[in-house]
């Protein structure tokens, strides 16, 4: 995704940073400013970008969602998948919220006070997930996939705490 946001915006907000930490490192060389000064302005540089790189990134998640709910409601075929796909992981979680547990209930009320249901694993955590992208939450999803937290979050880790 970043490679998508970089290939559309990326000399301009390149060029951006660039001539920040110029302007901030003549500073520093022409003793106009001290170390500390000059790691604020490196870092808000920094954070300036992030920003932008953001904005981007839930720009083109917006527009990407907009385009899949525009397909959606001109396709027939699209709202006949998307209702099955919706009903059908209903059903899962409405199963094994009430169905397993009203098995258990008869199986152990008449026949075997210890009997356990097996487990059903991971289905149910997917048929959350499916439902709640389903219902409109990719983008969301999306946004917090593997690295979890924003792109701000993840730079402040990797430079350390910030300016004291």
């Amino acid at each position: 995704m970043l490679t998508a946001i970089f290939s559309q915006f990326g000399m301009s907000i390149i060029n951006g940073v660039l001539d920040r930490f110029l302007d901030a490192f003549k500073a520093y060389e022409n003793k106009q400013i001290s170390i500390e000064e000059l790691r604020t302005r490196l870092y808000e540089a920094m954070l300036g970008v992030v920003k932008e790189i953001e904005v981007a990134h839930a720009d083109a998640l917006a527009k990407t969602y907009q385009a899949f709910m525009g397909a959606l409601a001109q396709s027939p075929l699209m709202q006949r998948v998307w209702a099955t796909a919706v009903l059908s992981q209903l059903f899962v979680l409405v199963y094994h919220q009430f169905g397993i547990r009203l098995i258990v209930l008869i199986i152990r009320a008449a026949y075997e006070p210890r009997w356990q249901y097996p487990s059903s694993g991971t289905t149910v955590e997917w048929a959350y997930l499916l439902l709640g992208a389903l219902m409109g939450m990719g983008p969301m999803v999306m946004r917090a996939g593997p690295g979890a937290g924003s792109f701000a979050d993840r730079l402040k880790a990797m430079v350390g705490a910030g300016p004291a």
